[in-house]
């Protein structure tokens, strides 16, 4: 699903607008505009549609256009011509309570003596900001739970950074071993977060 996505038309090599995906129909896409950049395309004209999608990253679509005004634009027609994977980049602010279950014990994770309490701050695909008030060696490799509306996994990351608070530790944690599965539940977790705060955001 392309909602939320932000876009960019182009005719030829020209960006003519900018703006982001309000509504994904399946068989059409309704793009709000934010910015005019050029001469809006008409209906019947084929453009490239270039949108930054949270889970799939960058991709370019050829499309035709329906209707078009300086609010809103409407394609059809469309066709996958290209993609960039950005995972890495996409990120949200959390505050997720945490339990560090597991931890790792030569080339075993096996159940920590001591479950360890934190909360998760922020989350990508490829790591989060753990804060706890528990000191952890350094490296330290662990492993939780976390759910989702639709997954519940088991994932394992070391602690690479370390912050100093007046009451506590922040701790920049890299996930490790994360399947491509798991990459794209968390992938979608951060999405769905995205996507409901700028809905709420646009409510008030």
């Amino acid at each position: 699903m392309l909602e939320g996505s932000p876009s960019v038309v182009l005719v030829g090599e020209a960006e003519v607008a900018r703006g982001e995906v309000s509504v994904d129909a399946g068989l059409s896409l309704s793009i709000r505009l934010a910015e005019l950049l050029g001469p809006l395309p008409s209906p019947g004209d084929e453009v490239v549609l270039r949108t930054f999608e949270p889970i799939r990253g960058r991709r370019e679509y050829v499309v035709t256009v329906e209707s078009s005004n300086q609010d809103m634009l409407v394609v059809t027609d469309i066709e996958l011509i290209s993609a960039y994977q950005q995972r890495a980049i996409v990120r949200v602010d959390t505050d997720i309570p945490v339990t560090l279950v597991y931890e790792m014990i030569g080339d075993e994770l096996v159940d920590a003596e001591i479950p360890i309490q934190g909360r998760m701050l922020d989350l990508s695909a490829t790591g989060f900001s753990l804060y706890c008030s528990t000191e952890l060696p350094e490296g330290y490799r662990f492993g939780f739970h976390f759910s989702t509306d639709f997954d519940d996994l088991v994932l394992v990351a070391d602690a690479i950074r370390r912050e100093d608070l007046v009451r506590g530790f922040r701790y920049g944690c890299r996930f490790v071993g994360t399947t491509q599965r798991e990459a794209d539940a968390l992938h979608r977790y951060v999405l769905s977060e995205q996507i409901a705060r700028r809905r709420r955001a646009e409510g008030n």
